[in-house]
């Protein structure tokens, strides 16, 4: 007994320990003045080119996050195994109060929404869409890839029932992470779900920032 409780309390100190680090790592998104040319918002994302200036995966969702930012707009892609759907949300580190963006795929369908998280579930704004720049969403059957990119401002005006208004440069800032492979109604639960927090970088990200990636 006295093995089976060291090895329980032994457990309990390490799922703690990784607990408090996922709470209090910050996340960078860097700053890259020419997003906009070496970021192809197509559904695939080209992780060999660095075509995002970084990324993470997230253990708990199983997601890898993919980004950056120039003076106006945060550019996103996420990727995880399976169909069905996955969702980030900006400035709570829980659904109500966060500006989320969710994608969705199936064999028959596919689509992404701009959400407002409140105490009991989210809304659709501005015809679901809301202020996405871009988006697209695709399926890889050969790895088994979901794939999601979407560019959105930094700046949400005329937003209501967010936690804050922007991501402003030099700000750290909550988000949340969600998965369900399981299939793509909204109205299910989500399978997995994670929290942390970001940065947005204010300066540029290298010395070359202003060299234009080969594509």
């Amino acid at each position: 007994m006295k093995v089976y409780a060291k090895v329980f309390w032994g457990l309990l100190v390490i799922w703690f320990s990784v607990q408090a680090q996922s709470q209090t790592d910050t996340v960078p998104v860097p700053f890259d003045s020419l997003m906009d040319y070496r970021v192809s918002v197509d559904g695939y994302i080209d992780a060999e080119d660095n075509e995002y200036p970084a990324s993470f995966r997230d253990p708990a969702t199983g997601v890898t996050v993919y980004w950056g930012h120039d003076d106006s707009l945060v550019y996103v892609g996420m990727e995880a195994k399976g169909k069905g759907w996955l969702a980030i949300g900006f400035g709570s580190p829980v659904m109500n109060g966060s500006n989320m963006i969710i994608g969705l795929y199936s064999d028959d369908s596919l689509a992404v929404f701009n959400h407002i998280g409140g105490e009991r579930g989210h809304r659709a704004v501005s015809g679901d869409i809301g202020l996405i720049e871009d988006w697209e969403i695709d399926y890889d059957d050969e790895t088994n890839t979901l794939a999601l990119e979407f560019v959105y401002p930094l700046r949400w005006q005329g937003l209501s029932g967010t936690a804050v208004k922007s991501l402003d440069p030099g700000n750290v800032y909550d988000f949340i992470l969600a998965r369900n492979p399981r299939g793509i109604s909204l109205k299910a639960k989500h399978a997995q779900k994670s929290r942390g927090f970001l940065k947005i970088e204010p300066g540029p990200i290298s010395k070359d920032s202003t060299t234009v990636p080969e594509r």
